[in-house]
């Protein structure tokens, strides 16, 4: 019997394409694999089949209505059951796990296919060449967010000020497009140009501790590290209010 076409919609936000890891490559393991997305998707996941026409499966990481409109002719259709979507899907899987990690392995699981451990990527060795040396009490601090305000954190220039003060040597540095705003953070500190992602990953898994807003580079970080062998705790993640009002009083 052949093995089965699965079609993959990948989230939109980095981060959480990195927590649909263990899931992707798990579906991996069924049969040939195609991925669409976020221009990322190629760099996370590695070069896929050309997406068929009319897959076998379909996995919908994305939870959007759109998704499961646009490939409701797949033979299998599994999603979480959000966005009014569930008559679209074979498959529905409720959300409500613990973390997005459980949520993406329940989809896995529902496919047929059971993830193991937590994300953990390696870089493409092309990327990876990219990173800069750091000095063993490299500090690597990420103090941007694609979410903005109230999630951003403005305690990164303070904390770069105090690393220093110890003997620690904080480098600050964020995604693309991001250089400009960082520099403001920064300060007198030093500054790495936003990189690939493989090479970010690469200086995250070298740097002595990482600390970062709940964002994309944060998970891609971790899960570096642990490719690695390094310890992902050593990433810090600063998860700032969601209220504004509360943000506010925190700061």
């Amino acid at each position: 019997m052949a093995s089965p076409a699965i079609l993959i919609r990948a989230p939109d936000h980095l981060g959480d394409g990195v927590l649909a890891l263990p899931a992707v490559r798990a579906l991996a393991r069924l049969g040939p694999v195609s991925v669409v997305g976020p221009a990322w998707t190629r760099t996370l996941y590695g070069p896929t089949e050309a997406p068929p026409p009319r897959p076998d499966v379909a996995v919908l990481f994305k939870p959007a209505f759109r998704s499961a409109w646009r490939f409701r002719r797949a033979g299998w259709r599994v999603g979480l059951a959000t966005d009014a979507r569930w008559p679209l899907l074979d498959a529905a899987v409720a959300p409500g796990g613990r973390h997005r990690l459980d949520d993406y392995a329940a989809l896995a699981r529902a496919a047929g296919a059971e993830p193991a451990g937590p994300p953990r990527w390696s870089p493409p060795a092309e990327e990876a060449e990219g990173a800069v040396p750091l000095p063993l009490d490299a500090v690597l601090l990420v103090p941007t967010t694609r979410s903005g305000p109230p999630v951003a954190w403005p305690g990164f220039r303070a904390l770069a000020d105090l690393l220093a003060e110890r003997g620690w040597q904080p480098f600050f540095t964020g995604g693309p497009g991001e250089d400009e705003a960082v520099a403001r953070i920064a300060g007198p500190h030093p500054l790495i140009p936003a990189l690939p992602l493989g090479a970010f990953a690469t200086l995250a898994a070298r740097a002595a501790a990482v600390v970062a807003n709940d964002s994309g580079l944060a998970h891609l970080a971790a899960a570096a590290r642990r490719a690695t062998g390094g310890d992902p705790e050593r990433v810090h993640v600063v998860f700032g209010s969601t209220d504004p009002v509360s943000y506010t009083h925190l700061r």
